[in-house]
């Protein structure tokens, strides 16, 4: 899974945060674990590639051009920070509204970990800048972009400031949310599926073929995925892109149905049947004597 994909799913679920934040579904603890180690997973292999991009940089080798590779690693890092920032403002906002600590502690600290590993990868960028200085310029392009979009979409969350916690302009963010209070209706609708759109259209600008982590994106998107009931996939639009990954936790969701109903039934069929009462007619001579 490409971290563009990331992305948009990360403004799918600003868009949609309202109905985890104000729902009485409680979160189950194990989604929330899934997401911080497959995250740590991603951050720590990010972190050794881009040690390996420091060394090349240190004592460069002749004919060899790390860029390529080190582009693919960093737009990843960039494109997917949008997702982790939505994500922590949204748990954040359901445990502050819920008064609970179910869920934001581990989904911060996913936060605090992606930002150190992008103030890395900026100064690896920084490092090796003069030796490719249009890669350099477009991938830095593609930060400030990414930046913007995301307090774009942490304004449209409920709470603004939860959100703000999480922007890097929070000014910016309280600006788009006066934004958002002055349409309503229909017209607040078409708006926010107009920015989905846009954001997806943009998306495809430098865009990189190849993927640094596609497994482990993966399983991220299916572990913030699992936090929404089903009906939320038909509004808003789930991007396409995603929409292969609800598939598979629909199944996933029916199979684990199956096997509970079968535990059931075994459990239920394990049990000793108890023994018929006696007839009325019994009971009745009992009472008599």
């Amino acid at each position: 899974m490409h971290a563009n994909q990331l992305a948009e799913l990360g403004s799918w679920v600003a868009i949609n945060a309202g109905t985890l934040i104000y729902g009485e579904n409680e979160q189950p603890m194990m989604v929330a674990t899934n997401y911080w180690t497959a995250s740590k997973i991603r951050i720590n292999r990010w972190i050794t590639a881009l040690k390996m991009f420091e060394q090349d940089f240190n004592s460069p080798i002749k004919n060899h051009d790390p860029w390529p590779a080190m582009a693919i690693l960093i737009q990843e890092i960039l494109f997917s920070e949008m997702l982790t920032r939505v994500w922590a403002a949204t748990v954040t906002t359901h445990d502050w509204y819920h008064n609970s600590d179910e869920m934001h502690g581990l989904a911060h600290s996913v936060h605090i970990s992606h930002i150190e590993a992008k103030n890395r990868a900026i100064r690896v960028m920084l490092h090796g800048r003069s030796t490719n200085e249009k890669m350099f310029d477009q991938l830095n392009s593609s930060r400030r972009r990414m930046e913007r979009w995301t307090d774009l979409f942490l304004g449209q969350l409920p709470s603004s400031e939860q959100a703000a916690l999480f922007a890097f302009d929070r000014n910016r963010v309280r600006d788009f949310i006066n934004e958002n209070q002055e349409t309503a209706g229909q017209e607040f609708v078409t708006r926010q599926k107009v920015l989905m759109l846009s954001f997806a259209a943009d998306m495809l600008r430098d865009k990189i073929d190849y993927s640094a982590n596609p497994e482990i994106n993966r399983e991220i998107a299916a572990g913030i995925l699992s936090c929404f009931p089903a009906d939320r996939f038909d509004s808003y639009g789930l991007p396409k892109s995603v929409r292969s990954v609800w598939l598979e936790k629909s199944q996933t969701d029916t199979q684990m149905l199956v096997d509970h109903l079968f535990e059931f039934d075994n459990k239920s069929l394990s049990k000793p049947t108890p023994s018929p009462p006696p007839p009325y007619t019994q009971v009745k001579r009992n009472i008599s004597l």
